[in-house]
């Protein structure tokens, strides 16, 4: 099987794991600070990708030349950003959240133009991405939100969201042209130096309590921790090193996908009209962005 077959797996996979992280966020909000769920989920995620690189390679070492590599990709790519979407979650809706996220693909877009090799802009990935997007926006926000409500209100929120949005895109494009790992080592290295920053923030900004004990024991921030971070994080820097900053930024327009299908499966929510015009656009938008790949893959074949 071709890699770029497994990576579209790979990605259907991790926007599904990634999709779950908005329900989670949402219900450990009910008990705990942001701050408190960073820094559980990251912690949590630490630990479980040490032991799986000492499972396999019987030893956990880092080099010097991978800490500036492993810092950037921890402040920009998961710290900053974490943070930022789950304060902007706080004050509005799961379905703005998942349209304004979806906004990462067009920025990683622009910026692996400049910066990354072999991923310029093209027609199609312009007129794609656009697509791609006006397909979330028809999916998630017909009789979910008010749009005065949501659209004219907590603007500042909605601002949090986006520059973490925007942050994912530049760690995307920085992981991808300064790699110097492979894929298990990069995720374990980098939520490990996550883990330390979001420590030292609350021992100085926070009060380390019985509160931060509790958060150990909070199912949704375990699952965090387990899926969304070790887990997902994995598959990131594996699809990420392979096909590159704007495949693996798809996952965005994908994750809203995944979280009604949830909803769908699991809550007994209807399957409502432009579930389907929206999910429809999406992989419209999607075939046109990839065409260029697709026709350059079976080429080289």
């Amino acid at each position: 099987m071709r890699i770029y077959t497994i990576n579209w797996i790979l990605l259907m996979i991790l926007s599904a794991v990634w999709g779950g992280a908005f329900t989670l966020n949402k219900q450990a909000l009910n008990n705990f600070t942001p701050e408190l769920i960073v820094a559980g989920r990251l912690i949590i995620g630490s630990i479980i990708l040490i032991l799986l690189v000492y499972f396999i390679y019987k030893k956990v070492r880092f080099e010097y030349k991978q800490i500036k590599y492993f810092l950037v990709m921890s402040i920009v790519g998961i710290v900053a950003p974490f943070l930022f979407i789950a304060h902007g979650q706080k004050n509005i809706d799961s379905a703005l959240a998942g349209i304004l996220m979806s906004i990462m693909p067009i920025s990683t877009l622009l910026l692996a133009h400049f910066f990354l090799r072999n991923e310029n802009i093209t027609r199609k990935k312009i007129i794609g991405f656009l697509l791609a997007f006006l397909g979330v926006t028809i999916l998630v926000l017909p009789n979910k939100f008010s749009f005065q409500e949501e659209y004219l209100n907590n603007l500042y929120s909605q601002l949090m969201v986006i520059f973490g949005a925007i942050l994912y895109s530049a760690a995307a494009v920085y992981g991808k042209r300064y790699k110097n790992t492979d894929p298990l080592s990069a995720s374990t290295g980098t939520i490990f130096f996550s883990a330390i920053i979001m420590f030292i923030y609350l021992s100085l900004f926070e009060s380390i309590d019985e509160n931060f004990i509790n958060v150990f024991k909070s199912t949704p921030i375990i699952s965090l921790g387990l899926f969304c971070t070790a887990l997902a994080t994995i598959l990131y820097f594996h699809i990420l090193q392979t096909s590159g900053a704007t495949f693996v930024s798809i996952m965005n327009y994908l994750i809203p996908v995944w979280a009604i299908l949830f909803g769908v499966i699991f809550f007994e929510e209807k399957i409502l009209w432009n579930y389907l015009i929206g999910l429809l656009i999406i992989i419209f938008g999607i075939q046109i962005s990839q065409k260029d790949i697709y026709i350059h893959q079976e080429e080289k074949k």
